[in-house]
């Protein structure tokens, strides 16, 4: 039998097995640890300095607020894009759902190199 008979599929771990992911109706929800699904909102964007590894970092909440509302009191997630210096649609405003696992950075919710699927927003 050939390589050519045989399909190629990509295996990260047992056959069928199928990663769960906790879905969230609001980050008061967030847990410390864990896989999560949510569709919020980008508040901010930030960028590393010149002299250390490329990473993009957007903060999401659930609703977008007045520019008055401290992140200290509004629940939130960071997104960390990992040697990226710029990600395609990834900038304040936009709607985004996003999964990935969820681990505490600095006492900060943080999900590394997330997946992301952009929102469109009905124009009215």
């Amino acid at each position: 039998m050939s390589l050519k008979d045989k399909p190629v599929t990509a295996l990260l771990g047992p056959s069928g097995q199928k990663l769960s992911y906790q879905r969230l109706d609001s980050l008061q929800q967030l847990p410390v640890k864990g896989r999560v699904e949510h569709t919020g909102y980008i508040q901010s964007v930030s960028y590393s300095a010149p002299h250390v590894a490329p990473t993009l970092t957007a903060v999401v909440v659930d609703r977008l607020g007045a520019v008055s509302a401290r992140r200290g009191t509004v629940p939130h997630v960071r997104l960390a894009f990992m040697g990226q210096k710029s990600v395609p649609g990834i900038k304040p405003g936009v709607k985004v759902e996003y999964s990935g696992m969820v681990a505490p950075v600095d006492q900060v919710p943080t999900i590394f190199n997330p997946r992301y699927v952009i929102v469109p927003e009905a124009r009215g």
